[in-house]
């Protein structure tokens, strides 16, 4: 372990000692790079961007229905619940979705505000990596959604994240009621054919019930022959029984079962039909984006310190292997004199 130190030791005063003998050339190599860094990181050379950030929590909402209106299916479920992982990550896989993208696309013709000639060289591909480069989601710690946008105008950049956090609910919105579309066709189908069925079973009970009435009462017989007529004969139809008493039971009993089905239909319908017209946000925004007064790339410090350091770091890595080569050249030279 003494022997280990000492090398350690010897090392480190040879590094001192190699960086003092070659210090003017190590001092005006981190100087130069120095000076470079600044130049080159400079505004006529790399762009500055402004950076404007929203923050957001998803809610629980998927259906509007069961959550406002009453339904024991919904019941732990509240409007104004902030969303978790689950639904954060549901958030982050719409944000990267390729048709939100194309709104922003379109709506901002990101294809001429990032300076891409649409008939050049893979222009998309171009667009594509500019998007990357600029617009970027990531859920945070407390499961929030962060969205920032990077953009050499400050006011460019607020525009697209809020439009971003904005069109979110659209899209979630169009989503879920495609699906919400189909289930009301479903279910009004099956409504209008149950409410057909009730309607039906009532003619045939008001038919019964008037033809026996025209046959008990004389005064009918006489003034609405044509009527009882009528009615016996969708009587027939209805059953092929006549007007019996067994016949009308029967009818009343199924009307009954079926009105229950229809009313239960009935609320199904309704709520649907409030799924597929009505809206309600999908997200809460916590922080909007604002016009950023202050550029946030390039940090020109931290660029200028880095190449300092790397320069003098390579320069020192560099010095040491000159001198051991020089040395053990000497050496090699020594010996073959020898």
């Amino acid at each position: 372990m003494k022997e280990s130190k000492n090398a350690y030791d010897f090392s480190l005063v040879e590094v001192i000692r190699f960086a003092l003998r070659w210090k003017w050339h190590v001092l005006a190599l981190t100087t130069l790079a120095g000076v470079a860094a600044a130049v080159f990181s400079g505004p006529r050379f790399i762009t500055p961007k402004f950076s404007s950030t929203v923050v957001f929590y998803p809610s629980t909402i998927n259906s509007i229905s069961g959550v406002v209106l009453s339904n024991n299916q919904f019941k732990d479920k509240d409007a104004l619940e902030f969303g978790e992982e689950e639904e954060a990550e549901y958030a982050l896989q719409i944000l990267n979705s390729s048709p939100l993208m194309t709104r922003v696309v379109e709506h901002f013709d990101l294809m001429a505000h990032y300076d891409i000639d649409p008939e050049g060289s893979y222009p998309y591909t171009k667009l594509a990596q500019e998007i990357k480069s600029n617009i970027s989601f990531k859920r945070t710690e407390l499961l929030s959604i962060e969205i920032q946008v990077l953009d050499k105008d400050p006011e460019m950049a607020a525009k697209i994240a809020n439009y971003i956090s904005a069109t979110l609910d659209t899209a979630k919105t169009e989503i879920q009621r495609q699906v919400a579309a189909k289930a009301f066709q479903i279910i009004e189908k099956e409504y209008q054919a149950k409410l057909a069925l009730v309607e039906e079973l009532k003619d045939g009970i008001n038919a019964l019930n008037s033809g026996e009435e025209m046959v008990n009462n004389p005064f009918a017989r006489k003034n609405k022959k044509a009527a009882r007529q009528d009615a016996l004969l969708n009587a027939d139809k209805m059953q092929g029984a006549g007007n019996n008493l067994g016949t009308l039971l029967s009818l009343t009993e199924s009307l009954s079962l079926q009105v229950e089905q229809l009313n239960e239909l009935q609320r199904k319908y309704e709520l649907a039909k409030v799924d597929l017209e009505e809206y309600i946000p999908h997200h809460f925004v916590v922080t909007p984006a604002a016009v950023a007064e202050k550029k946030a790339t390039p940090v020109r410090w931290m660029i200028v310190a880095i190449a300092v350091f790397s320069t003098f770091f390579l320069s020192m890595i560099m010095i040491i292997l000159f001198e051991r080569v020089r040395e053990s050249y000497r050496m090699l030279k020594s010996e073959n004199q020898n």
